[in-house]
């Protein structure tokens, strides 16, 4: 209690957390969107499916995942399989995530800035391809994270359904009275 250790060692908590840094992240967002200026240059652009993503994805999705990590264990009455696959699965989505937010957000300041230009459309693509292939390799670091997920999900249910050692009746735990 008081101190930053539960981030490192409560996956729920981290998930939590995180998604809170994402969260006041979107609403330091909303207070430039809202401005004429700025949406004038932002307005159909990149930048809002990078917001949109970090909303959906970024809070009320690592929210979920926080949830799920706490859940399952007190569910199926079993600890998940595999630690270090529920730590693959909070960085994976985490950074990926978080990468491909400022990705879109940048490629979507880079295509504002050349539609108030007035360029012309196929000069606004061709400077959103570097960002569009990141998007692809964060999307599949994403998907990856929750691979992980899904992997640990399944082999958690098939420990679960294993039964129990069989313990010699001398070395049984001993009830508390």
């Amino acid at each position: 209690r008081g101190s930053g250790s539960a981030f490192i060692s409560n996956l729920p908590i981290r998930w939590f957390y995180t998604g809170m840094i994402f969260s006041f992240l979107t609403c330091l967002q909303c207070a430039f969107q809202t401005t004429l200026t700025f949406q004038a240059i932002i307005h159909f652009t990149d930048w809002v499916v990078g917001h949109a993503h970090l909303v959906m994805f970024g809070v009320f999705g690592l929210w979920i995942q926080g949830v799920m990590t706490y859940l399952m264990p007190r569910l199926i009455g079993h600890e998940w399989y595999s630690r270090k696959l529920c730590e693959w699965h909070f960085w994976l989505s985490a950074v990926s995530l978080f990468a491909m937010a400022v990705d879109l957000i940048a490629g979507g300041l880079v295509q504002g800035n050349i539609w108030r230009a007035l360029l012309p459309w196929d000069v606004s693509i061709d400077a959103s391809m570097p960002f569009w292939v990141v998007r692809v390799f964060t999307g599949f670091g994403m998907f990856a994270g929750q691979i992980v997920f899904y992997i640990n999900i399944y082999r958690t249910f098939e420990l679960a359904k294993q039964p129990a050692a069989e313990v010699a009746p001398g070395l049984a735990p001993v009830a508390a009275s």
